[in-house]
């Protein structure tokens, strides 16, 4: 049984320690004893030793988890801006006038070449008019199909109309292959201007007497006719000169320029086309026929004027009037023109509606006569 702890004594200098003996067989735990009190402290403490060497890296840890997702970023778009037409033969461009993520792509597509008119073929006939069948559901939405192909926009043909008249804009393609054709007012006719003053009239010079008149003298013998001369080789003949212009399936508008397109040209340069509207012709006289002809949805009436020698001519023209729906007009007209210096020939339509299916006929022939 252990006793009670006894009180500490002063500390002295540590002895040596004796061997440890063998352990003692435990005996049975006795009540505890009262807690004696607490002694005073120890010596004092030693230095700090040396930092010891580093010891050997260990092994790599596992991989820790994987950290969580992050937001999703936002998808780049692209979208098709504004499409240009660029002179035929150039290089297609792309311009980006959008950002990296946010693209606006411009197109500059080159025009293609004009190709030359072709003919127009026969009208078919016109089939029957089917029955209206009743309204079917509405189908599913189908697949977003591929991009289209880029719209074109082309200017065609420049017409003048009449002064005081509507602009006009006529497109002559499709609408995905634009032909715009225009039709612009010519500007009015401004006023004539004063007449100058006359200057004053010189006097008149005095008369001269007039000399008296010589005696008649005798008349000679007439001499003898002397022999003809060899014939000379006949001269070449020239070649006629002329030409012709036809237009079919033509819309007439009123108020306009008819537009002409070249049928059998001339080789001598003195009858020519311009902006498929005016026919230039040199300095003399010529013969020329006419031909104009459409169909009018409802009762109207067509008129045709020729334009030469700077003036419209009333007098060489063609009036028609049609009194039922879908009639045809037609007139023809012959006329000798004489262009005391080179002339612009043309023909300007002025009925009370526009008309379809318009034909046009010109023939000119230049005649051999001096002026």
């Amino acid at each position: 049984m252990v006793g009670p702890t006894g009180p500490k004594g002063d500390p002295g200098q540590d002895g040596p320690v004796g061997p440890v003996g063998p352990t003692g067989a435990t005996g049975p735990m006795g009540a505890t004893g009262p807690t004696g009190a607490t002694g005073p402290a120890g010596g004092p403490i030693g230095p700090i030793g040396l930092t010891g060497a580093t010891g050997p890296t260990g092994p790599e840890g596992a991989a820790g988890p994987t950290g969580p997702t992050g937001p999703t970023g936002q998808a780049a778009t692209i979208e098709v801006g504004a499409v240009f037409a660029g002179e035929p033969g150039s290089v297609p461009q792309v311009v980006n006038t959008g950002t990296s993520s946010q693209a606006v792509l411009d197109f500059v597509i080159p025009a293609g070449a004009t190709g030359p008119a072709g003919p127009a073929g026969p009208t078919g006939p016109a089939g029957s008019t089917g029955r209206t069948g009743s309204e079917g559901e509405v189908g599913p939405t189908g697949p977003t199909g591929p991009t289209g192909q880029a719209a074109t926009i082309e200017v065609g043909a420049v017409f003048a109309g009449a002064p005081g008249s509507a602009p006009q804009v006529v497109n002559a393609g499709t609408s995905s292959q634009a032909v715009l054709d225009f039709v612009i007012p010519a500007g009015a006719t401004g006023p004539t201007g004063p007449t100058g003053l006359t200057g004053a009239t010189g006097p008149i010079g005095p008369t001269g007497p007039t000399g008296p008149i010589g005696a008649t003298g005798a008349t000679g013998a007439t001499g003898a006719t002397g022999p003809t001369g060899p014939q000379g080789p006949t001269g070449e003949i020239p070649d006629d000169v002329f030409a012709s212009f036809i237009n079919t399936q033509y819309l007439l508008i009123k108020g306009t320029t008819i537009s002409l397109f070249q049928d059998v040209p001339d080789p001598s340069g003195n009858i020519t086309l311009t902006n498929n509207q005016q026919v230039n012709l040199t300095a003399g006289y010529y013969l020329i026929s006419y031909k104009v002809s459409a169909v009018f949805p409802a009762p109207n009436y067509m008129q045709v004027t020729p334009f030469y020698n700077g003036t419209a001519h009333l007098e060489t023209g063609i009036y028609f009037a049609t009194s039922a729906n879908g009639s045809s007009a037609c007139g023809s007209a012959y006329i000798i023109l004489r262009a005391p210096t080179d002339t612009t020939f043309l023909l300007n339509y002025n009925g009370s509606a526009d008309a379809r299916e318009g034909e046009i006929n010109v023939t000119i022939v230049k005649l051999r006569r001096s002026l």
